[in-house]
Parts: C-alpha cells; sequence; structure tokens
C-alpha cells in the first residue's frame, strides 16, 4: 500500500548528493535504489533504506561542486548593476577557438565516408545549408547527408560532476537520481516492453535490458526514468496507486524526474533524447496544459530528430546496421505519433511528407542483432505487424487530414475523387492487414482490436 511519507508509492524520499556529505534524519522504511552517477566514479544501483519525509525537498547540502569541475564558472550577470558581464574566462575562449575550427573537419574527403561509431552524436547537413553547398561543390558527395560529430566536440554532455551547486540540488529536489525498489522497478520495465513498446518501438529492448542488468554500465537514467513513466501507465501494482486506484502521481513523480535530466541537459547522446521525449507525452496534466502532453513532447522530439536527419535516408550513411534499423524505427514512431495525435486532438501535423525520405518499414527493421551479439530478444510477429500496419494506416490519416481538414482545404471546393481516393486507400488497407492483426468478433484479440479501433 502507498506510504503516507511518499509521493504515491515507496520510494526513497531523500537521497544524499553523490560524492557530498550525507544528511542524516529520517527514519528506516521501505527499500529503494540509488542511481550513481558514471561520472562520479558510482556506475551501480544501489539499496539505501534511509527515508526522509518528503521525494520532493530532500535536506539541502552545503558541500561545494566535486573537483575537476570542467564548466566554465564566469559569472554572467557580476556587475553591480545587473547587466550581464563582458569577459569571459580563457578556457572558455580557448574552447570557442576549437569549435570555431570544427567545420573545417567537414571539409576533409574522408571525413563523409568516416564510419559513425556513435549514433547519438551524428551531424546533418541539408542540401540548402552553406556548408552542404561548400562541401558537395568541392568533392561531390552529394548522397552524403549524415557526419560524425569530430572528437573534439562533445556537445554540452551535463553530468553530476559538470553542474553547479544550484543545479545539482534542483535534481536532489526534483528526485531525478531515485529509483523504486528493484522488484517494482522490474515490473515497470516489464510492463513498458509489453504494454508500450510494440506501440513506439524507438528502444533496442536487448540493448537496453543489457545494460539494466549491469550495474557497470547502467542505461541512461533520463531513458530509464522515462520507460518508468511510460510503465507506470499499464503497470497495475498496487504500490503505485493512490486511494482511488489511480497511478496518475505515480507518472508524475517520474515525469517530473525525467523532465529534471532533460532540463538540465543531463543526456547529450541525440538518440536517446529523442526516444526520451516520446515516452514523457505518456503524462498529460490536463486539457488546459500545452506544455505537458503528448502533443508537445513528440513535436519536441520531431525537432530534435530532424536535426540529426533521422528524417532523410540512412541506406546510404555510415552507420551500423543495428542502428539503422532503430533510426528507421524511431523516425516512423514520431510519423505515426504525429498524425495520431493530430486526429484525436484536431491539431495540425508537424511533418510534412516531402521532407522526408525515409524508407518504409519492413519486418527486417526489428531484428536487434548486433556485430557482435545477436538479439536476445527476436521480434514478435504480431508486434511487427500491428506497428507496421499502423505506420501505413497513419499515412492514410495524413491523406484525409490534408484533403478534408486543412484550414486550406476549407477554402477550395470539395473534391469527390480526393474521397475516392481516400476510400480506396482504405479498402486496400483492410484488404491487406495480415490475418494475426484482423479483426475478428468472435475472437478477441488486443493488437487486432487496437489497430482497427484507429482503422
Amino acid at each position: 500500500m502507498p506510504c503516507t511519507n511518499c509521493t504515491a508509492f515507496s520510494i526513497e524520499c531523500r537521497i544524499p548528493a553523490p560524492k557530498r556529505k550525507k544528511t542524516t534524519g529520517g527514519t528506516k522504511g521501505h527499500d529503494s535504489q540509488r542511481y550513481a552517477p558514471p561520472a562520479l566514479g558510482g556506475t551501480q544501483l544501489t539499496v539505501d533504506s534511509d527515508r526522509g519525509d518528503d521525494d520532493r525537498s530532500p535536506a539541502p547540502s552545503t558541500t561545494p561542486a566535486p573537483a575537476g569541475d570542467s564548466r566554465d564558472k564566469t559569472t554572467v550577470y557580476n556587475s553591480p548593476d545587473g547587466t550581464p558581464s563582458t569577459t569571459v574566462s580563457s578556457a572558455y575562449a580557448a574552447q570557442q577557438v576549437t569549435h570555431n575550427g570544427t567545420y573545417v573537419q567537414f571539409m576533409k574527403p574522408k571525413f563523409a565516408r568516416a564510419p559513425i561509431k556513435e549514433a547519438g552524436r551524428v551531424a546533418y547537413l541539408g542540401e540548402s545549408s552553406n556548408l552542404s553547398l561548400l562541401v558537395h561543390d568541392r568533392y561531390g558527395s552529394t548522397d552524403t547527408v549524415h557526419y560524425p560529430l569530430p572528437e573534439n566536440v562533445r556537445g554540452a554532455k551535463a553530468r553530476v560532476n559538470e553542474l553547479d551547486n544550484m543545479e545539482i540540488e534542483i535534481l536532489h529536489q526534483r528526485g531525478a537520481f531515485l529509483l523504486p525498489p528493484r522488484a517494482l522497478c522490474d515490473e515497470l520495465v516489464d510492463a513498458f516492453f509489453k504494454w508500450v513498446a510494440p506501440v513506439v518501438p524507438v528502444i533496442n529492448k536487448s540493448r537496453f535490458m543489457r545494460q539494466y542488468r549491469d550495474p557497470k554500465n547502467p542505461p541512461s537514467l533520463l531513458l530509464l526514468q522515462a520507460v518508468l513513466l511510460a510503465g507506470s501507465r499499464v503497470c497495475t501494482n498496487p504500490q503505485l496507486m493512490d486511494s482511488s486506484g489511480s497511478t496518475t502521481p505515480a507518472a508524475m513523480t517520474f515525469y517530473k524526474r525525467a523532465k529534471a535530466l532533460y532540463d538540465a541537459n543531463y543526456e547529450d547522446d541525440r538518440v536517446t533524447i529523442v526516444q526520451s521525449l516520446i515516452l514523457m507525452g505518456w503524462y498529460w496534466e490536463g486539457p488546459e496544459d500545452v506544455t505537458k502532453n503528448v502533443f508537445y513532447w513528440s513535436r519536441v522530439a520531431i525537432v530534435v530528430a530532424q536535426g540529426s536527419g533521422m528524417h532523410r535516408s540512412v541506406e546510404g550513411s555510415q552507420l551500423t546496421k543495428s542502428d539503422k534499423r532503430l533510426w528507421k524505427r524511431i523516425w516512423w514512431t514520431l510519423y505515426s505519433r504525429d498524425r495520431s495525435v493530430a486526429v484525436a486532438l484536431g491539431r495540425p501535423v508537424a511533418i510534412n511528407s516531402e521532407d522526408a525520405d525515409v524508407e518504409m518499414l519492413t519486418e527486417e527493421d526489428f531484428i536487434e542483432d548486433e556485430p557482435d551479439r545477436p538479439a536476445e530478444y527476436p521480434p514478435e510477429p504480431v508486434h511487427v505487424h500491428f506497428f507496421i500496419n499502423y505506420v501505413k494506416l497513419c499515412e492514410i490519416m495524413g491523406l484525409v487530414l490534408s484533403q478534408q481538414y486543412s484550414v486550406a482545404s476549407k477554402y477550395r471546393r470539395t473534391n469527390a475523387i480526393d474521397l475516392t481516393h481516400s476510400d480506396m486507400a482504405l479498402a486496400d488497407w483492410l484488404q491487406n492487414c495480415p490475418s494475426d492483426v484482423q479483426w475478428d468478433k468472435s475472437h478477441h484479440h488486443f493488437w487486432a482490436a487496437l489497430l482497427h479501433s484507429n482503422y
């Protein structure tokens, strides 16, 4: 049953900052996990049974930031009248000089064909960009739009040892480093992959579970909190429920933790960020809110994905085969979410099909084998058939939205041919729908019912 001192379910309500003095106070309570950030030398999930009064109000710590802080400490507002400083530290100036020379590396011929070892660190150069025009004109590599980021550009990786005291305190007050007890955490992850992942197949399950079970190489904390958020929406464990049987308070807790990490730029892997943003849409505060819902977060995810070039074909890129498959699934998930949310809420779509050239998904795109190891979890055929046909149905949704419900369509005469084309497309979709996801009244099947409810 829910703990009266916890935020909706039995979790640790206070956690000390890594490498900072542990505060005292609090009684022994429910066991919960503490995520030790890799950057501070601890990479495993540990158990701590100390519990304070409130997950959102931990005891403040006055220990200074960890040694070796690489973030520039130049005071931004340090003048008496509050005007911004006009000077920077020598370290920051040197960093800017390095960054200014980064784009020169794109001009090197070998750079266009360099292997992309980290899928989350990809630079996208669209054909209309000035730099792309220079590169293509000089070396004729017109088929290349995805480039590996140079090693000297690590982005704004904001691990805990690079955050100042205020940012660390905010993350702790939000409980960003807290995880539920291991048993409950396992149940949430299992519920996610059973009920949520088939609708949004954006995570390589074999890779995620391998990291989830490895205390020395845990998954991204941002992604894990987002997975727990989505899993809490479909998990029926009583520990997640309040007195009325709702899991909304639990989902809100996970949402605040994930959002705090996202706002702090804790994660710099762009693929991980897109995955997490998609899952953060599983929390919606209410119809009056426009910044904490699936419409908002799916569009933020689209912007980040387009910034990395996920809307472009990766067949000719230097990504690994497993990353190519994952990128395709992520893009078509964004596309399907965009169309389905637009239909459900009567909102405009964000993705213009003419701007993307990602090939349609095939069953092979759901294989998660990696070069060094086969997939531990082979794809479920019914889940594969569900999602592929859901994407195809969303394509028809987009056509109907454009022809019948767009603002421009109100000012032009309704064309009977358009209606006929839409009707024929739906009929063709239904006729070619695989048997394992065909709706049959005499035999109820969840995935078939979910697919045909959209039809």
